[in-house]
């Protein structure tokens, strides 16, 4: 045994002369120890071996109520003993059989030796009264040292021993329990995101449905004019309403790694709720809906801030206000709350629409959780808005809270951090870079007149698809267009274009390709002295992919699918400039490993 075991007795008895009998036998560090050796001695056979004896702990009750109320107390300290030895016979109390029962109400583990003698009670009759127990043992008067030795170190030996085993027992009954709720979880989260997968397959099928079905219809040779036109703005909005569901899962994956950036900038409150309102009135009134904005008076005409993100967030509660609302008005007011480093601002948007039921408020904004699958199916949409949303207002110092009435309306209120000091996170996530882009290529297309290329360029793209879509792109606006198919390729025909004394005046880099990556090939080229202008082309648009193209020497980034306009009017920024770009600093090609930081494909 270990000094940390329990050998705290209990002895109750009424006799004084009894109780200094049990001390000296069980009392001392090495009490009993001759005798329990010679014992070991007579039963095993050989020499009498004297070993250090067990050290009980020893406490005493003179009648059978007392010693029932010392075992209350000990299990109630948390100190509870491990054995009792029990007179029979105590008068003027309790006897010890009533005692022994009112001790195990209260502690049911404890180990008893009843002592007698039988004048009271015969063996069946404490048979009788206490039951055949395991924890009951009978010790007959007069006792013996010995025995009363080997019973204290045996049952406290066997009440420690059935507490480790109850230990053990309650740790596995525990882990199974958390294992039978582990798999409870894993199965609803399973279930759930099924369900998010059948959404999205729905999602994702309608668009592609639209695109290839009416792209089958143009090839129809009695098409006529007016139904081509209509066809292909049909197959237009179907694309870009498939590239917003796929950037909405991607987003939403981002966000639940815990990876995003944000881009603080000046942001003005009012006109940027007010541009919001203004690209969605055209829903709002194919529904008949009032859609309104109001600036309340304190709102800062400028704040620091993500723009983009912002403006994400206020458009999908508004554009989820319209999709649920069938009747009525929808408005958005910007407040502001608070002052200095706690000023925050404030987006209520309101509508007289459907209304949400009290229990399904709570997993509103759950990822893989729509309040209600049957409205989502009724009214369209991933259900992803609202979690990305939410988790965007958190990551932009603020939150989501929406109170709701059902059948009368819901108000949704978008409060972020307002006093100045909104600094960049760490996430990453797809639209970021890809916004930032997009606003530069879109701020390009809206100040330039319709791109009017005469320039030498080289397009570096192994898939025949885009090279045919690109090209063409760059032709129909005066371009001079070579291919390659991949950066080696791209390489070479620059270091062959300068030989000849028929420089490119832009090089369009994509940036995963076989044999040579863009990454290289750029690195490349500017270890050469190449001083062109370097566009990335790549699927990627991820704010790290952003950095690392132009870490290898690119001068500007664009996001594929290509956007005509955007890509055009970067084209002819870049061209037009009169002294290029300086390449940004970048490692020899050799120090690139081949595709190393290029996942899938660009």
């Amino acid at each position: 045994m270990t000094d940390q075991e329990n050998r705290r007795i209990l002895i109750v008895d009424d006799n004084q002369a009894i109780h200094e009998d049990f001390l000296k036998i069980l009392g001392g560090e090495a009490g009993g120890g001759e005798a329990l050796a010679d014992a070991r001695s007579a039963f095993f056979g050989g020499e009498a071996e004297e070993e250090l004896g067990v050290q009980f702990e020893i406490e005493d009750a003179s009648q059978g109520d007392e010693g029932v109320e010392r075992v209350r107390e000990a299990l109630a300290a948390g100190r509870p003993f491990s054995m009792a030895f029990v007179d029979v016979r105590m008068p003027p109390g309790i006897d010890g059989v009533q005692a022994i029962r009112g001790m195990w109400d209260a502690d049911p583990n404890l180990q008893v030796v009843i002592c007698t003698a039988y004048a009271d009670y015969s063996l069946d009759e404490i048979a009788e009264e206490l039951g055949n127990s395991d924890q009951l043992l009978i010790l007959k008067k007069p006792f013996d040292p010995v025995e009363v030795k080997q019973l204290a170190a045996s049952l406290t030996a066997k009440w420690n021993s059935a507490q480790r085993e109850r230990a053990r027992l309650e740790d596995l009954q525990a882990a199974n329990q958390a294992l039978e709720q582990a798999n409870a979880r894993a199965e609803s989260a399973s279930r759930v995101k099924s369900e998010f997968l059948a959404n999205m397959s729905h999602e994702i099928r309608t668009p592609m449905t639209a695109i290839l079905g009416y792209t089958d219809l143009l090839f129809d040779p009695d098409v006529s004019e007016e139904e081509s036109e209509s066809y292909k703005e049909i197959i237009r909005r179907s694309g870009q309403h498939l590239l917003v569901i796929i950037n909405d899962i991607l987003d939403l994956s981002k966000i639940e790694a815990g990876r995003m950036v944000l881009f603080p900038d000046e942001v003005r409150p009012g006109e940027l709720a007010a541009d919001v309102v203004a690209a969605q009135q055209a829903d709002a009134k194919k529904k008949g809906l009032t859609l309104e904005v109001e600036v309340a008076d304190g709102v800062p005409e400028t704040i620091t801030s993500d723009p983009v993100r912002v403006r994400q967030v206020l458009s999908n509660l508004v554009a989820n206000a319209i999709k649920f609302t069938r009747k009525g008005a929808v408005q958005v007011v910007v407040g502001c709350t608070g002052a200095g480093e706690s000023q925050m601002l404030q987006f209520d948007v309101t509508d007289s629409g459907i209304g949400i039921e009290p229990d399904k408020l709570s997993g509103l904004f759950d990822a893989f959780t729509q309040a209600d699958y049957s409205s989502t199916r009724q009214a369209g949409g991933t259900g992803l808005g609202l979690a990305i949303s939410k988790q965007l207002a958190i990551i932009l110092g603020g939150d989501i809270e929406v109170e709701s009435e059902l059948g009368k309306g819901s108000t949704f209120r978008f409060a972020l951090d307002a006093s100045g000091t909104a600094a960049a996170g760490e996430i990453d996530t797809v639209s970021g870079a890809a916004a930032e882009t997009a606003a530069r290529t879109t701020s390009a297309a809206q100040t330039a007149p319709t791109a009017d290329l005469h320039c030498h360029v080289l397009l570096v793209e192994d898939g025949r698809l885009n090279q045919v879509l690109i090209s063409t792109i760059l032709k129909k606006a005066g371009a001079t267009i070579e291919l390659a198919d991949n950066g080696l390729q791209g390489v070479e025909k620059v270091v062959a274009a300068q030989q000849a004394g028929t420089p490119f005046q832009l090089v369009l880099m994509d940036m995963q390709m076989p044999v040579m990556d863009g990454y290289d090939a750029t690195a490349k080229l500017r270890e050469q002295g190449f001083e062109m202008p370097i566009v990335a082309l790549t699927a990627h648009a991820m704010a790290g992919d952003r950095q690392k193209c132009l870490d290898a020497g690119c001068t500007e980034y664009a996001t594929k699918p290509v956007d005509r306009r955007g890509l055009l009017a970067m084209c002819a920024e870049l061209t037009a400039l009169p002294n290029p770009p300086a390449p940004f600093p970048s490692k020899p090609a050799v120090d690139s490993p081949q595709n190393e930081s290029a996942p899938g494909r660009g």
